[in-house]
């Protein structure tokens, strides 16, 4: 079931704290360290913040700012006493700005290549904030075929649930340089479900620089109107096609499809 607990633009949680105005990645991830009902001891929050969240797309830059923010707010919640996992995207988009490249390549490798270029250069950022915060963190790179493999998700699973037990903040992304098309999460948004189910959480928050879930994309239309409630998914009719920016793989079609995961593994998504 999906109402109250299920798939909502990131500020119209009931249960969460209420700007004047929508907001949005920046604020909603400040949101994210507000009060949270019906968690357990110890309950475990999986946070997924997209490329264009992360990257500065006109300026070639990383989104400093956001990064930092997303940061305190997953401090926030692990000084807190919650399990954390940030599954963070960017890499390849990261690997452009570092390479000087505009546009994406179209080659498999040329794309792997950047997501390895990227990806340090994110994990850079992240445990110099981190550690600024008194946080510490590691890098998780995963594959759909890790977690199809009964052998690898058992490790996996062990292997987050030893990061928890030492206070550490995975940082999760998907393992590009290694991962072939038939054996790829595609997105990041299906990623942070599968890691949902696999850590058991209770929480699934999917951050985007859009406000809300709408009939259409509103950067293209002027009609579309922002879904405060999805009743049933399985009823939803909305034009939520193409990715969500051009260095990004996403967009909100995904974020649906991830719901649908989460939601059946019991994890609530906002």
């Amino acid at each position: 079931q999906i109402a109250a607990r299920g798939v909502r633009g990131l500020n119209t949680s009931p249960h969460l704290p209420r700007p004047a105005h929508p907001t949005p990645a920046s604020s909603a991830m400040s949101e994210v360290a507000g009060k949270v009902p019906g968690l357990k001891e110890q309950p475990t929050v999986v946070i997924k913040v997209g490329t264009s969240s992360l990257l500065r797309a006109n300026a070639g830059t990383l989104h400093l700012s956001q990064i930092c923010t997303l940061c305190e707010t997953v401090s926030r919640l692990h000084a807190r006493g919650i399990r954390v996992v940030l599954v963070s995207s960017g890499a390849v988009g990261a690997g452009m700005f570092r390479m000087g490249l505009t546009e994406k390549p179209k080659e498999v490798a040329k794309k792997q290549a950047l997501a390895a270029v990227g990806q340090v250069h994110l994990m850079r950022y992240y445990e110099d904030i981190f550690n600024t915060l008194g946080v510490k963190c590691a890098q998780v790179l995963l594959t759909l075929e890790n977690l199809s493999n009964r052998k690898q998700y058992v490790r996996a699973r062990n292997t987050f649930t030893a990061l928890f037990d030492m206070g550490v903040v995975p940082i999760v992304n998907e393992n590009d340089t290694v991962a072939v098309e038939e054996l790829r999460f595609g997105d990041n948004d299906t990623l942070s479900a599968q890691v949902a189910a696999l850590v058991e959480a209770q929480w699934l928050f999917l951050l985007t620089d859009v406000d809300g879930l709408y009939t259409s994309n509103p950067n293209t239309d002027p009609d579309a109107v922002r879904i405060e409630v999805v009743e049933n998914i399985n009823e939803l009719e909305v034009d939520v096609g193409g990715a969500g920016s051009s260095v990004g793989t996403g967009g909100m079609v995904t974020k649906l499809t991830a719901a649908r995961i989460a939601c059946a593994a019991g994890c609530k998504t906002i």
